[in-house]
């Protein structure tokens, strides 16, 4: 919801008194009830309230946001009911007549402030006695469902002890409403010893995110300030924070609203140009400060967006009278702008990425082992003691691609399955099967769209075709008795042969055998008419084989993708840009992470020489057709496969002499199928030999030549 902004009229209001819903007496009030505001269904249906949606609440020109709840017929349709924490909250007295408007949907719950109101000794900032309050409170707050700043938890008891708690922020506001998500919730305690050191626009540390607060903090640290006649113009009071989902883009956004440096306005998708305009406007005036949050500008800016000039130009307005009024007083306006995206070069138009716009940007990456290791710390799994170390071990090494969203998601759903297991008994410790059970639920966010996992091929499955088994196992392993960090290892090998060899197998075995994720992608799927759609498909798939690592991209017929420049994308090639890109991405694998590149290709010459280049495909291993024991392997999987015995593979494989490895295997599957349909199985063999003298082979010794030619002109080059 957003605050201190001209409130819009939505579809109707409606006028009551109001009455408690709590019994009369009841000393702890319902938290399950406390945001929530009952209405008469025929009043609730008429103002179009939506069960669960947000209400603005007035009374006496005050607001405060409510969620609506379709109560029964038993009250009158002129009263509503209301929890004593509302009533205390909203400061509204029984009787009282107020005034109600529907509203849009309540947000989720990103970070909520407890302080701690015990008048004996605070709970110390850390430690085992501060983890037990923490995982207590939030079973309370996930059995309230929807909080309420100002909402009082007192009294409240554990293990023989009683402490007192207030809400005091959600979201980085004081008022508002949010909803509870035990998977992406964070639960913060405070005291009333800590209240006073608010208003310093200044992050603290966050798990895995070390450099990126430093970058903010730097960006901070030039507001309230004389700039300086050093500085250098224009100044700019907006950065984005982008990253892919589950990085942590809106935790983010909420910790900077929780420093209380200013008021805190949130810009959606809800907020019309003309509004926007006003936020802006009005900031500059205030004499306090203003932060300006705006989660996914793409819902804003998009192409999608039938609005989106309306939007650039409100924005880019905005940002440009901020930099004139830092320019003109030599130091920034207390107006701070961040927004979030999912790329920043990607998404955010090259207008808004100027001077004196958002100018800046900080990125967050997906974490790798010792980032999910201080993510998965930070949120402090009940494990047993004697466990914990083991079992943070294992889910870092089970967790590969996940964000800091995804690991907090996959410990949420484990501390539901132990709570089924072990409930009533709270305090019993999380237990390795508990989470075990959920990976098949919790799938890394980068790869929500992405089947990582090819078809299950291990070497042992090839027959034959050692030299090459060998050549791929040699690539990924680090040369005996040299450090790792001292190797340099190869970025990518191109198979390239006759087609229907096995190459596309043996990548599916390469992904098996070193347990990497796995990117296939057809060169041909990536080509677009549109001009920049192939070079911004290449980018985002390096992306996300970064963000998944390790991980094997393998781009299967990357001839059609990558030809020579010189053809043009109508002569076979993917054109200029497409191989641009490419080498680009190639290049830059030092900053990728684990990501290792396989190809392959039918048509070696037509590939753009700077593919062949060291640096880019370091080793080109050359894929023939099928020697005795492949084929033997082959036709004896397939008769595996079609349940046919009595059959003789040294034979058949004697037979096919010549056959690609897909001939080999499409003679056995038809053979045998018509053998089967015969009903006689003792016909196989012959039928099996009718197949292979009707079948001619489709490589001929011209392709082999050529083959041989290219090869042997490769290795005269080097």
């Amino acid at each position: 919801m957003v605050h201190n902004k001209p409130q819009t009229k939505m579809r109707d209001e409606y006028k009551t008194r109001i009455q408690p819903t709590d019994v009369v007496g009841q000393k702890n009030p319902t938290h399950k009830n406390a945001a929530k505001i009952f209405l008469h269904p025929t009043p609730f249906d008429q103002a179009g309230f939506a069960n669960g949606g947000i209400c603005l609440v007035e009374v006496n020109g005050v607001q405060r946001d409510a969620v609506a709840w379709r109560g029964d017929t038993k009250v009158a349709n002129n009263i509503a009911s209301i929890s004593r924490v509302f009533q205390d909250v909203a400061n509204i007295e029984l009787g009282q007549i107020i005034r109600i408007v529907p509203g849009g949907a309540v947000p989720s719950a990103q970070i909520v402030v407890i302080r701690e109101t015990t008048s004996g000794p605070f709970l110390p900032d850390s430690g085992a006695e501060h983890d037990r309050w923490l995982h207590h409170l939030e079973y309370k707050l996930e059995l309230a469902e929807y909080i309420l700043p100002g909402t009082p938890f007192e009294d409240v008891s554990l293990r023989g002890s009683q402490r007192s708690f207030i809400v005091e922020y959600v979201n980085g506001s004081a008022k508002g409403v949010v909803k509870y998500d035990p998977a992406t919730t964070v639960v913060e305690i405070s005291n009333d010893e800590a209240v006073g050191d608010v208003g310093k626009l200044r992050l603290g540390p966050l798990p895995n995110m070390g450099r990126q607060i430093e970058q903010l903090n730097d960006f901070f640290d030039e507001y309230d300030i004389e700039l300086g006649t050093n500085a250098i113009p224009p100044f700019t009071c907006g950065i984005v924070i982008d990253g892919t989902h589950g990085t942590g883009k809106t935790m983010l956004l909420d910790h900077i609203a929780a420093t209380r440096w200013g008021r805190v306005v949130r810009i959606t998708e809800d907020d019309k140009p003309s509004a926007i305009r006003t936020i802006f406007e009005t900031s500059m005036e205030q004499r306090g400060a203003t932060i300006i949050l705006i989660d996914d500008i793409l819902t804003l800016i998009g192409k999608n967006n039938t609005n989106r000039p309306g939007y650039m130009k409100a924005i880019k307005t905005g940002l440009d009278e901020l930099a004139k009024k830092a320019l003109a007083d030599n130091r920034r306006p207390n107006v701070l702008v961040v927004a979030t995206c999912l790329d920043y070069l990607e998404e955010i138009p090259y207008e808004l990425q100027r001077p004196g716009r958002f100018w800046q940007h900080v990125s967050l990456t997906t974490p790798d082992a010792p980032g999910r290791a201080e993510i998965l710390r930070s949120m402090k799994p009940p494990f047993s003691a004697e466990k914990y170390e083991k079992y943070i071990s294992d889910l870092v090494d089970r967790t590969h691609a996940y964000t800091g969203g995804d690991l907090r998601n996959l410990l949420a759903k484990a501390m539901q399955a132990r709570r089924k297991r072990v409930a009533p008994q709270l305090d019993l410790p999380l237990e390795w099967e508990d989470v075990v059970k959920i990976f098949s639920e919790v799938r890394p966010s980068a790869m929500r769209d992405i089947n990582l996992k090819p078809p299950t091929i291990h070497w042992s499955d090839i027959g034959g075709y050692e030299d090459v088994k060998l050549a791929l196992q040699d690539v990924l392993r680090t040369p005996d008795g040299l450090r790792e960090n001292l190797w340099v290892p190869t970025k990518g090998v191109l198979l390239y042969g006759p087609p229907g060899c096995s190459k596309t197998m043996t990548a599916q075995a390469m992904a098996t055998e070193t347990g990497f994720n796995f990117f296939a992608v057809k060169g041909g799927e990536l080509l677009n008419m549109y001009v920049g759609e192939t070079e911004r498909s290449i980018r985002n798939i390096f992306k996300r084989a970064a963000e998944a690592s390790p991980s094997i991209i393998f781009f299967d017929e990357i001839d059609s993708l990558a030809g020579t420049r010189s053809s043009g994308p109508s002569g076979g090639g993917g054109g200029v840009q497409a191989v641009t890109t490419l080498l680009t991405e190639m290049a830059g694998f030092e900053e990728r992470g684990n990501v290792f590149v396989l190809a392959a290709t039918n048509r070696p010459d037509s590939l753009d020489p700077a593919l062949l280049r060291p640096g880019r495909f370091d080793e080109l291993i050359y894929v023939p057709l099928p020697d005795v024991k492949a084929r033997e392997a082959i036709i004896a999987r397939m008769s595996k496969k079609l349940m046919f015995k009595d059959i003789d593979v040294a034979e058949l494989a004697k037979l096919t002499e010549g056959y690609s490895g897909a001939e080999v295997a499409n003679i056995c599957g038809s053979a045998f199928s018509r053998s089967r349909a015969a009903g006689d199985s003792s016909t196989a063999m012959e039928v099996v030999r009718a197949k292979i003298r009707s079948t001619p082979r489709g490589v001929t010794q011209e392709h082999l030549s050529y083959f041989n030619e290219w090869h042997n002109q490769r290795k005269g080059m080097f």
